[in-house]
This record gives C-alpha cells, structure tokens and sequence, in this order.
C-alpha cells in the first residue's frame, strides 16, 4: 500500500486493506469527491482518476508533490531544515536530542517553527507549507480568520519514515492520469463520468478541524446526490462514521438502511501534550454495488 507524508487524524491509512477489496475493478473513472491527499484513489487499480476538493491548500501540496521531481522535494525540505535550524533525525541520532516528558522534540523546534510559520504567513509557498505540515501538530493543515497558518508545533520531525513516505507518495501520484477540480461537492460538472464515485465527506458527529464546517444541511445534500447517482446506475461508495464520541449519525443510519453497510476495524488515537484519547468509532463503507 501507498502511503503519504501528509498524515492526518482520520486519513484511511489503517483501512485501506479494508476499504479496497471493497471496490469495483476496471473502473474507467476513479472519482474522489473528497480527496485530501488521496490515500484511497492512489491504492486504487484506476488509472485514471478526478481529484476534488474545495481547500486549495491541500490541492496545491498534492499538485506540488505530481509536478515537482521527487529528488527536488526532498532537497527542498533539508535546505528549509537547516535554513531554520530544526532537528533532523534522520541524519542525527534520535536520542542526540534529549527529551523532556510530554514535549520530545517540540522543546527544539518551536522557535525554528514560529519563524517558518511567519515566514509562510508573510509569504505563502507550497515548499513551507509542505514543512509546516510535517512539523505542525497532529499534522494540520488549519488557518484562522485572517487566512494565517495557526496551527502550533508538534513533537517530531522529517523522520526516515517520513522521508520514504515522501517518495513513495510522489512517484506514485506521477504513476497516475489525474484531473484536478477545486469545486464544492454539490458541483454538477464532477458527476458526468462514467466511472467510480467515492466520497469520504468531513463527519456530523466527529470533532476534527476540518469538520467544522460540516452540519445536517451538508449532510442531507450529499446524502441526495448519492441517491441520484444510484438512479443512473452508477457506482458509489461512502466512508463514513454512524456512532462515535457518545454520539449517533441517526440522517445517516437511516438513509443507509436501502444499502449495504459494511463495518470497519478502526480506533481513533488522538494525541496531545498531556494524554491521549482513544475513540472507538463505528466506521462503515457504505455501498450501492
């Protein structure tokens, strides 16, 4: 399985040997209506894929991982790593640094972080974005009401890990005929192929950043497209979450209800600088086919 640099509570990473046996084969479109970095259309055996989503940051990260040689990326990050001084432990022993209780390597990188986020904020590249996302916390990509990155440091840095991921991500994202949209996903030009549609919407009842926006009005409306895409016999499939965090997705489990549902093995891990939270949500894939 592919995987990518830009890790984020909620991608499909831990699903995907779950979600992909789940799909049609020989699909002459892949159309991810949610893309974020596409962890779930770049493990797909489509060639050919129709990549939307509406946040133009994460659009341009994964455009600038398509465009740009992958030797180039890596180059890019290590000059920023030094120009502003964080650690490296991929080249630097990880225990050189030493670490104080909750914080690990945030305790060396905050200062070198403000700076890059000012940097950024003052003048917005891909290449710092890129950074920020790698050194932010839980790996957010989050900006408040004046358009400013605000998201604060997190506690690791570009690991061997990382650095792999990077690779991987990128050469594979060129393996790939994609058509990029950057539309909301009640857009009527994104449902005229005859293809494969998969949609992994933020979720009613969770509380990540990028569900914020997300409410009963959303929900009902795709639920609808969904329907109407089931008339026109095509081929669908919802990631979604019904129970979660003391809560019930009724919209949903209700409409499901003329579908197949399948459950999915998923436990949430959400870290900060005191505990950790687990959440054990009942994720499903829901399916037309």
């Amino acid at each position: 399985m592919f995987n990518s640099p830009l890790n984020y509570t909620g991608n499909k990473r831990k699903l995907l040997n779950q979600i992909i046996p789940l799909f049609p084969n020989n699909q002459n479109f892949f159309v991810d209506v949610f893309a974020w970095s596409g962890l779930v259309w770049l493990n797909s055996d489509s060639k050919k894929i129709i990549l939307n989503d509406n946040n133009e940051y994460i659009l341009s990260l994964v455009k600038y991982f398509k465009e740009t040689d992958t030797e180039k990326i890596i180059d890019t990050m290590d000059e920023i790593i030094i120009k502003y001084g964080f650690t490296d432990s991929h080249r630097n022993w990880l225990k050189s640094y030493k670490e104080e209780k909750h914080e690990w390597l945030s305790k060396y990188n905050k200062q070198p972080f403000n700076k890059l986020k000012k940097d950024y904020n003052k003048q917005p590249s891909v290449e710092l974005l890129f950074a920020l996302v790698v050194y932010g916390f839980n790996h957010y990509i989050r900006f408040n009401s004046a358009w400013l990155y605000n998201v604060p440091v997190w506690k690791v840095d570009y690991t061997t890990s990382l650095r792999k991921k990077t690779i991987e991500y990128s050469e594979a994202l060129k393996s790939k005929d994609i058509t990029f949209f950057d539309t909301d996903f009640r857009d009527k030009k994104l449902y005229v192929y005859d293809g494969f549609y998969y949609f992994d919407p933020p979720y009613l009842i969770t509380q990540a950043p990028y569900s914020a926006t997300w409410g009963e009005t959303e929900e009902k409306d795709l639920l609808k497209i969904l329907d109407k895409l089931d008339k026109k016999w095509l081929k669908f499939a919802l990631s979604n979450v019904i129970e979660g965090n003391w809560k019930s997705n009724e919209i949903l489990k209700k409409w499901a209800k003329k579908y197949k549902i399948h459950y999915l093995n998923r436990r949430y891990l959400n870290a900060n600088y005191r505990k950790k939270n687990i959440t054990i949500a009942k994720e499903v894939l829901i399916t037309n086919y």
